[in-house]
């Protein structure tokens, strides 16, 4: 049995229900408050959704990466990995020195939470290139740091 108020009407002529408040960002172009457009998972991150943006004034569209609630510690990430001493002290100097390279280049997002989960997919790429047997420091935060421009660039 249907609800007397909803008996042949349309779902588009009902009232929106409130979602969560979430802060919008300032339109990179025009500088005005711009609204959320829509919410989908992340295509390659899992557990992570892609927040679109749209501005009214410009029609300007951004798109920022929504992290995780809770983010995994970087002790996790090796927990069922199995490297040597070495591989495991070049792992960490080669995220160490990437990251400082993220840092300087002036792509990191104002929210914590993002910078949080950027942090760990970086951490995320220099591992997998390790598990392919790359060694060489240089060309795992080469890597690391193409891969993560690519997804930060896909963004924009």
């Amino acid at each position: 049995m249907q609800h007397p108020k909803t008996e042949n009407r349309n779902m588009t002529l009902l009232a929106p229900i409130r979602a969560e408040r979430r802060s919008c960002p300032k339109c990179r172009d025009c500088g005005a408050t711009m609204r959320l457009f829509g919410i989908e998972p992340h295509p390659t991150i899992e557990g992570t959704d892609l927040l679109t943006f749209v501005c009214s004034h410009c029609d300007g569209v951004q798109t920022e990466i929504e992290p995780p609630a809770k983010l995994k510690p970087m002790g996790s990430l090796l927990a069922n990995k199995a490297f040597d001493a070495e591989t495991t002290r070049v792992l960490g100097s080669a995220f160490d020195a990437a990251w400082e390279k993220v840092e300087a280049s002036n792509i990191l997002p104002t929210d914590k939470r993002q910078v949080a989960s950027m942090r760990e997919l970086l951490a995320k790429f220099v591992i997998a290139k390790a598990e392919q047997g790359e060694k060489d420091p240089k060309r795992l935060i080469e890597t690391a740091l193409l891969r993560l421009r690519l997804i930060c660039n896909g963004l924009d």
